[in-house]
């Protein structure tokens, strides 16, 4: 309820000739820049000139989504060919920017691309298979009314790999780091035992990881969670429904993504540092 003191935006509107004025939204946004503030407060705090180049490139991924994606999309291109490039795009600024033009920042780049371009064709593949037609959402029935003809499927399947991206890129610089450190530590491992005993570290972080991403989709999905109980619709029903399985497949898609990220970035990393140690030393 409002109080005495909030601020409010107001909106104004012609009824009969005449001016109405009414309450359209409580004003937020000094509350938002508070909030802002210390989350780069403590970023820069707690990881100095790294998190300056983190927040470089977040502001990087959010000019690419405003200015190249989100534009582009409206103008009816394919949401596919647009999401995928603006997610490498992205994974460019998240990944250089924010961990430096380094071998094992390489390492990461091409194994995100690598997982992203398979989350892509599973995403695609599953999608077809189960008629989604990404129109489990509500802002989907708005921008479908408003007058122009958009691939919904395309968007529901471009904001899985972005989303499936989010996550996708610190799998991958922790695994490259994790490989090359090894490979420091001691250079007379070969490609079998660097990749040995850096998947079993990757297997511990997925771990965590996995179970990070379910819960997040889960937090987002809230609401549908409380429809089940409202309803009294089978639950097989109410699980086969688009709204849900949208959901599910966002879910299971990105942590699949997750999965095959750790076995390809430690295969590539351990490739690349310990190709010229000699099968002997294994």
């Amino acid at each position: 309820l409002l109080q005495k003191g909030d601020r409010v935006i107001v909106g104004k509107s012609m009824v009969g000739g005449s001016e109405t004025y009414y309450i359209s939204d409580v004003y937020r946004l000094p509350v938002l820049y508070i909030l802002l503030g210390l989350f780069l407060l403590l970023a820069c705090l707690f990881t100095g000139w790294g998190g300056i180049r983190a927040l470089v490139g977040l502001s990087s991924s959010i000019a690419v989504i405003v200015f190249f994606i989100v534009p582009n999309m409206l103008a009816g291109k394919n949401p596919l060919v647009i999401g995928f490039l603006g997610t490498i795009a992205i994974a460019v600024f998240s990944i250089f920017i924010a961990h430096g033009f380094r071998v094992r920042t390489t390492i990461a780049f091409v194994s995100t691309l690598a997982t992203i371009g398979v989350a892509l064709l599973l995403s695609s593949s599953i999608a077809k298979a189960m008629h989604l037609f990404g129109l489990g959402t509500e802002e989907a029935f708005f921008l479908q009314a408003a007058g122009q003809s958009y691939n919904l499927q395309g968007i529901l399947i471009a904001g899985i790999i972005i989303g499936t991206l989010g996550v996708l890129d610190d799998i991958t610089t922790a695994q490259a780091a994790v490989v090359e450190e090894l490979h420091n530590a001691n250079n007379t491992f070969g490609i079998k035992e660097l990749f040995r005993r850096a998947f079993s570290v990757g297997r511990e972080h997925i771990i965590s990881l996995v179970n990070t991403l379910i819960l997040a989709y889960v937090g987002v999905s809230l609401p549908l969670l409380l429809l089940l109980h409202i309803y009294e619709a089978p639950f097989w029903i109410f699980l086969n429904s688009e709204i849900v399985m949208e959901e599910l497949v966002r879910m299971l898609v990105g942590s699949t993504a997750l999965l095959l990220a750790v076995p390809i970035t430690t295969a590539l990393g351990a490739w690349y540092f310990g190709r010229n140690i000699p099968e002997k030393n294994e």
